[in-house]
């Protein structure tokens, strides 16, 4: 493990996952103010405009077409390409370091996002968006300085690796099941929870596939060992994405969010140490401080993902 390769590898995918998701929502939100426009014979004029228009998140449901036209547009493209370039970075980053560090140092891709979105004209953040960031950030330090250094994570065994994923899959199914004729709210909320649990699952297992790449190289996927959690994350991971492009359309973004966020963090923590044996301290005045973070986390993200401006049209919900 080598965290002097791991940490600027994971700060620069948040960076590419910043850029990347502030370019392709703002082809989506480009979209949605087209369709608002026409639907009240209204015209927004500018960026702000178009922001305050679309009070009618709360209210629009799940559009299979629209999500499939986004594959046509050239800048969504272009998003994606800075998705793929995040992820490679990503990986990279987990086979060189801890999941419980590397999974919520992507976090930072949301105040990344944030002059980005400006430089795309989008509103000018003020100092309440700044001041979100710091909070999230600040949130982030402070969880990294509690767990220190988390040492070299052991290898996923395969029966784990299976059972665990059954587990939260089926959980993730059974949530869906239990919200189907929920409010949209409610929905868009777990929904998002639910993508975010699975992201974290995925990270678990894309640590072991990566790992196990660094180790014995394209050998190693041949191997049993690296075969099954790759297939799970594959699959998984696509569901993930899908449930979270859904939960953005069916509701509004600071319920879908912040719920996404929250279980992608603690569901790729808590199984880095369960199933990898990475060390995390869990002394009771520990288990305190880590509430608190991820409060502090929380509240930032809340206020941003709330906000009808910059940042709430850009955010990213991704592994």
């Amino acid at each position: 493990m080598s965290l002097v390769v791991a940490i600027p590898c994971g700060l620069a995918a948040a960076v590419f996952y910043g850029m990347s998701t502030a370019v392709q929502h703002s082809v989506i939100n480009a979209t949605d103010d087209t369709s608002t426009s026409t639907a009240t014979s209204t015209t927004a004029k500018t960026p702000t405009e178009a922001a305050a228009n679309r009070s009618a998140d709360a209210n629009r449901s799940a559009d299979a077409n629209r999500l499939v036209g986004l594959i046509r547009n050239p800048r969504w493209l272009m998003g994606l390409a800075g998705d793929t370039i995040g992820l490679v970075l990503q990986v990279i980053a987990l086979a060189t370091g801890p999941v419980v560090l590397i999974q919520p140092l992507l976090i930072l891709a949301l105040p990344i996002s944030l002059p980005i979105a400006r430089l795309l004209g989008g509103p000018r953040p003020g100092w309440p968006q700044y001041r979100s960031c710091a909070l999230i950030i600040a949130g982030l330090a402070a969880f990294f300085v509690l767990v220190g250094d988390p040492g070299t994570g052991d290898v996923l065994e395969i029966r784990s690796a299976v059972t665990t994923v059954g587990a939260v899959t089926a959980g993730g199914l059974l949530g869906l099941a239990a919200v189907r004729r929920a409010g949209r709210g409610l929905k868009a909320a777990s929904y998002g929870a639910i993508a975010g649990a699975w992201f974290g699952m995925v990270a678990v297992l894309m640590d072991a596939a990566a790992t196990a790449w660094r180790a014995h190289g394209l050998s190693a996927f041949s191997q049993a060992t690296v075969l099954v959690p790759l297939t799970a994350l594959i699959l998984l991971g696509a569901a993930s994405i899908v449930l979270t492009q859904v939960s953005f359309q069916i509701g509004a973004l600071a319920a879908s969010f912040p719920a996404n966020l929250s279980a992608d963090s603690v569901v790729a923590v808590a199984l880095g140490a369960l199933l990898l044996h990475e060390h995390l301290p869990l002394s009771a005045l520990h288990l305190l401080a880590y509430v608190l973070c991820l409060a502090a986390v929380l509240a930032g993200a809340i206020r941003l993902a709330a906000e009808p401006s910059a940042v709430a049209a850009h955010i990213r919900i991704g592994p």
